[in-house]
């Protein structure tokens, strides 16, 4: 247990994996994100999206795009289960939020469907790159689109994290790509138990 969260502690500086369909070199990220408000156009919900649309619940995001071969499925399948496992108190108490860096291809009808294969509560969103460069570089994603010599035109190469967002909407903690769902749930419920202890 001790060693677990040791691997969960160092997770929380920084470990970004990038998408292995593409080989551009990684560009700056940040050392420390910041997080901040993640307001996009285009959502599964049908319209805007707001992280004040889950104020009093905290919030799992990830960044990816749907037509990722193995990263971004590998990561919703993650929070999937992560959602699966949450304890009884937990329930409808955390939400999952896909932020994809592809809006040229991840209209919201695109986006629904595909979420809708890990998860009936994942949530996700899209817009212009103007908003979505702005959030990126406050969470330290790092994304870049890569023409390639295939059907699908271009790949896009991205960092691979999990965010958790406390209820408030402040950013809490940074998982790197590989932390599994019973460590997702159980760092969940570490802050739970400190959060108790804190008020009683």
């Amino acid at each position: 247990m001790v060693l677990l969260l040791g691997v969960i502690a160092a997770g929380l500086l920084w470990s970004p994996q990038r998408d292995s369909d593409a080989s551009h070199p990684a560009g700056p990220l940040a050392d420390r994100p910041v997080g901040g408000p993640i307001e996009l156009p285009i959502s599964t919900a049908g319209g805007p999206l707001s992280l004040d649309d889950y104020r009093g619940r905290h919030l799992w995001v990830y960044f990816g795009y749907a037509t990722c071969p193995d990263v971004c499925p590998m990561a919703l399948g993650v929070l999937s289960g992560a959602l699966s496992r949450l304890s009884p108190q937990w329930q409808g108490e955390v939400g999952v939020l896909f932020v994809s860096v592809d809006p040229e291809r991840d209209t919201a009808d695109r986006l629904r469907d595909y979420v809708a294969h890990f998860h009936p509560h994942i949530d996700a969103a899209t817009g212009p790159h103007a908003q979505l460069r702005d959030i990126a570089e406050r969470y330290g994603v790092f994304y870049q689109h890569i023409e390639v010599e295939s059907a699908l035109g271009y790949v896009v190469d991205h960092s691979s994290a999990t965010y958790l967002l406390g209820p408030d909407g402040a950013l809490l903690e940074v998982y790197p790509h590989g932390t599994n769902p019973a460590q997702l749930v159980e760092a969940l419920a570490r802050r739970g138990e400190a959060l108790s202890r804190a008020v009683y």
